[in-house]
């Protein structure tokens, strides 16, 4: 017998259909999809669309909550109320604090085993020839040193490594953390075409929020379109490209030219969400020296008041990012999901977002105007409007 089955939902199968069919969940993955199913427990979700539980990428924060804080829990359940079924903490300090956040987050979640939502680090810092709105003080050269003290801190559980491929060593250090089943995301980067191609040759498979923080490629003879970075890797099949989906980082033009390079199998809607992410409209005071902040909305952006309205980082929640996905960029339930589910778990190479037997029973009930229900863990209710 099935432990739980969700009934009357308009469920999205991964054949990007939406029928209204049962739902069974047995040991955590989808084990019937069909009708007239009996378990142990049942949900009617007469109303509501079941949709695959939404993967965030790049977070670095979400309410009062950050990789600041003393624990993920809080930041879990802030994720879960907001769609996430799997997140990836992304950090973005010097060597020495990634080190000790890693190392006390494994330390309070018996080595992640208690917070099955994260699905591991990533690191955006060091390894960036510029900031952005970030701080320069939390980039630092490529070293071996480094890297294999990070490696260590991380136990296995750093899943995504932004690197700028123009900075010495970054190839070799590209090849050395994909061979370790990392992923390589091409960030915060000036670099030549020809760079960033001995990278993606190199191993890179991603893209850190396309177009935000890339220059824009000067024309050198006048009236000659020049090509620039943004424009090889919307024609480099070998990459996903993120987007930071509140039209703010990227207009929606961009968004729908990055749709049709690369389609929907191609692209990743984040959040990079930061602390505040999910708030009120209102300022507030961000960890670390960081300073105060300005939220307005989802899709206006964290901005740093006290240097001159920067963004830094977005104020979008998972849910918010679906939701614009479908009201924004004016995209169906079935492609929004893809971006929002199934392409992150293909990259990262998770057995989840899709609903499908065999796979994870990561899911989430949403409403008619995309406010989310029910968030589900591997079959187990992690929060219930």
């Amino acid at each position: 017998m099935n432990d739980l089955v969700i009934t009357n939902g308009q469920v999205l199968l991964a054949c990007g259909v939406v029928q209204d069919i049962d739902v069974g969940v047995r040991a955590g993955r989808i084990a019937q999809i069909g009708e007239h199913l009996h378990g142990s427990r049942t949900i009617d979700a007469r109303g509501a669309y079941v949709l695959p539980g939404l993967i965030d990428l790049h977070t670095h924060g979400i309410g009062f909550e950050s990789c600041d804080s003393e624990t993920l829990h809080g930041y879990a359940r802030a994720e879960a109320e907001r769609g996430a079924t799997t997140f990836f903490p992304t950090i973005f300090a010097p060597p020495a604090r990634a080190i000790e956040q890693m190392q006390r987050h494994r330390r309070a979640t018996d080595d992640l085993a208690a917070l099955p939502q994260v699905g591991g680090f990533r690191l955006e810092s060091p390894y960036l020839a510029h900031a952005g709105g970030g701080l320069t003080r939390d980039l630092a050269p490529i070293t071996a040193e480094t890297t294999q003290a990070l490696l260590e801190a991380g136990g296995g559980h750093i899943k995504i490594w932004d690197i700028s491929p123009e900075l010495p060593g970054a190839p070799d250090t590209i090849r050395q953390l994909s061979a370790l089943g990392i992923v390589c995301s091409l960030a915060h980067t000036h670099a030549t075409i020809d760079q960033a191609r001995a990278a993606v040759a190199a191993g890179a498979r991603l893209v850190t929020h396309l177009f935000d923080t890339f220059v824009v490629p000067q024309m050198v003879d006048p009236g000659v379109y020049p090509a620039g970075l943004t424009d090889y890797l919307l024609t480099e099949d070998r990459v996903v490209c993120e987007i930071i989906a509140d039209a703010t980082h990227v207009a929606p033009l961009l968004v729908e030219k990055t749709f049709r390079c690369k389609t929907a199998n191609g692209l990743v809607f984040v959040t990079d969400s930061n602390y505040g992410a999910g708030l009120p409209a209102g300022r507030y005071t961000l960890p670390n020296d960081w300073g105060r902040i300005a939220i307005d909305g989802p899709n206006n952006g964290v901005r740093l008041v006290d240097r001159g309205m920067t963004l830094a980082g977005s104020a979008l929640t998972p849910i918010d990012a679906l939701r614009n996905a479908v009201r924004i960029f004016g995209k169906d339930i079935a492609i929004a999901s893809r971006v929002c589910s199934t392409t992150p778990a293909r990259l990262l190479g998770l057995n989840k977002g899709d609903i499908a037997v065999g796979k994870d029973a990561d899911l989430i009930l949403v409403d008619d105007d995309l406010r989310v229900l029910y968030t589900i863990v591997a079959g187990t209710v992690v929060f219930a409007a």
